[in-house]
């Protein structure tokens, strides 16, 4: 596109020459005319392309501005979401640790509940033992000199006889 511009104005210069002379110009006056002019369109140019490299100056810092705004605000984000993943890790941390605490304390409150049945269990045991002792030396002292009389009986009848 730009090509055919070129030709178009190189053509347009041609005519315009012929259209000089024609009115009766001269060729210096011609020439300098149209030098003037392709001097002044390659001003307008040169301003035209000084400006948009401004122009692509000022985008590419205004990029720059906001890859860095991005970068810092990305950083900025990833800072707080590590501070709330700390935050919450030392919660979990003292909730576990409050869980193990409490876990103890009931435990070791089953324990002295279970300590406490133990010795009433032990001392019912006892006391029945005793129980049992005594019935036992109650029996043995009622019951030997039974038994006793018994198998002097037995053995005087049986073998005395013979």
């Amino acid at each position: 596109m730009f090509m055919n511009n070129l030709a178009y104005k190189t053509y347009r210069t041609e005519d315009l020459r012929m259209e000089f002379l024609n009115k009766g110009f001269t060729e210096e006056a011609v020439d300098f005319i149209l030098l003037h002019n392709d001097n002044s369109n390659f001003e307008v140019l040169r301003e035209k392309m000084n400006s948009l490299e401004q122009q692509m100056i000022n985008v590419e810092q205004n990029l720059k501005k906001d890859i860095e705004f991005i970068r810092m605000e990305f950083g900025n984000k990833l800072e707080n979401l590590d501070t709330k993943i700390d935050n919450v890790e030392k919660n979990l941390q003292k909730d576990i640790s409050n869980l193990e605490r409490s876990l103890l304390k009931e435990i070791e409150s089953n324990n002295a509940v279970l300590r406490e049945e133990l010795k009433r269990n032990n001392a019912i045991l006892l006391e029945k033992l005793k129980i049992g002792n005594r019935m036992l030396n109650l029996i043995s002292l009622i019951g030997m000199p039974i038994i006793t009389s018994i198998l002097v009986y037995i053995i005087t009848n049986y073998f005395g006889r013979g």
